[in-house]
């Protein structure tokens, strides 16, 4: 009977088992009316070779529905089975996904490796040679002790996110605060080189904590864009922002920086103040004071006071603010800070403290003066004259 008859693809002509809807071997979807009839009595066709095509029965025998490709449509076989069209597609779509996939790890993977300092295979991120001249120059800015340890010069650095590839000069620095105060080190707006013929450079990028703890030590390094071919020994580093006191400091390995170190003087003048007996005993010239550079043209004085109370009673003076004065050729200058106290107990002796006075870098003769204040009218003013180049 026909229903036990074999059945065949009119596609390919390969065996339909009985009750299947699509051809094991070309993937086509049979109709289910023509299952059973007179289709299944097609004989099958010789195999076909891979180049030759594969008719459709003709219409006397089997009446294939529209859906059905044409004649026109034959199309080689594959060796293989062929897969479903959806299958195809679908398999299409996971191929590319994966590619993707690749790509972006690939591409992650690089910058990656760039950000981490990793050389890659096929790469020019390695570090070009470096020169390094010793320097060993100390100064201090703000209260904070700065070494340039050295300078090293390279085409470029590759650990420096800001390198140009025309040349560039490092400066390795180490800094103790011996303060008791954390102090800003903004190396950005007062590290300064100062090249042969003048013109002055910017650092491009600046490796530091931006300020160093209290009684710390720490190192930084500042990269400043410099042409390769200009000698070390022949440029100036000049620390201090343009509205403070600055300093030259040439990067020979052999200047001298004393003109920038505190210089002092015992001048030992004695003051009869209140009843109390007043010394001089130091005065100190600097550029700073902790967590402060001098302004633009000054400089620091600091006056060290050592005062006994011969008195039966304590002696309240006040705050040294309102009664102690530096002149200074005809401008009296109030103190900029002090130590000093604002009492003395009854036979005290040798009590210290400072006050700190800001003057003209050029200045060299100086009165330190005690004066009259409030309901003190009665006691008479006192002062001491000393000189500090």
């Amino acid at each position: 009977m026909a229903a036990n008859a074999p059945r065949f693809c009119p596609r390919c002509g390969a065996p339909v088992g009985i009750g299947r809807r699509v051809c094991a071997n070309c993937g086509l979807d049979i109709p289910s009316r023509t299952i059973g009839q007179d289709f299944a009595a097609v004989p099958r066709a010789s195999a076909p070779s891979p180049q030759e095509g594969v008719a459709v029965p003709d219409q006397d025998i089997l009446q294939a529905p529209s859906s059905w490709p044409s004649a026109a449509s034959k199309r080689p076989l594959a060796s293989g089975p062929i897969m479903p069209a959806s299958k195809s597609r679908r398999g299409r779509v996971g191929l590319v996904i994966a590619l993707l996939v690749v790509a972006l790890l690939g591409i992650g993977g690089y910058f990656l490796a760039a950000l981490l300092g990793v050389q890659l295979p096929g790469t020019t991120n390695s570090q070009p040679a470096v020169t390094t001249s010793n320097v060993n120059e100390t100064v201090t800015y703000a209260g904070v002790s700065i070494t340039i340890l050295n300078a090293q010069q390279s085409q470029r650095f590759v650990n420096d996110p800001d390198s140009g590839n025309d040349g560039m000069l490092r400066l390795n620095l180490r800094e103790q605060n011996s303060a008791a105060m954390t102090i800003d080190l903004p190396y950005a707006n007062i590290a300064r080189l100062v090249l042969p013929g003048g013109s002055t450079v910017a650092p491009v990028y600046v490796k530091t904590k931006g300020s160093i703890a209290a009684g710390a030590t720490q190192n930084s390094f500042l990269d400043f864009a410099v042409p390769t071919t200009t000698a070390v020994r022949k440029i100036i580093l000049r620390l201090g922002a343009a509205s403070e006191a600055q300093m030259d400091i040439p990067l020979t390995g052999q200047a001298n920086l004393s003109k920038y170190a505190p210089h002092s003087v015992k001048p030992g003048g004695q003051m009869l103040y209140m009843g109390l007996n007043w010394t001089l005993t130091q005065a100190t010239s600097q550029l700073y004071i902790d967590g402060q550079q001098a302004s633009k043209g000054k400089r620091y004085i600091i006056v060290t006071l050592s005062v006994d109370n011969p008195l039966s009673q304590e002696a309240i003076t006040g705050s040294p603010y309102s009664y102690i004065r530096l002149q200074v050729g005809k401008t009296l200058l109030s103190p900029q800070a002090t130590t000093l106290p604002v009492s003395f107990a009854t036979g005290e002796t040798g009590k210290t403290g400072t006050v700190t006075f800001l003057v003209p870098q050029n200045s060299s003769a100086f009165t330190l003066i005690l004066q009259l204040q409030g309901s003190n009218s009665g006691f008479d003013p006192a002062s001491t004259d000393f000189q500090l180049s």
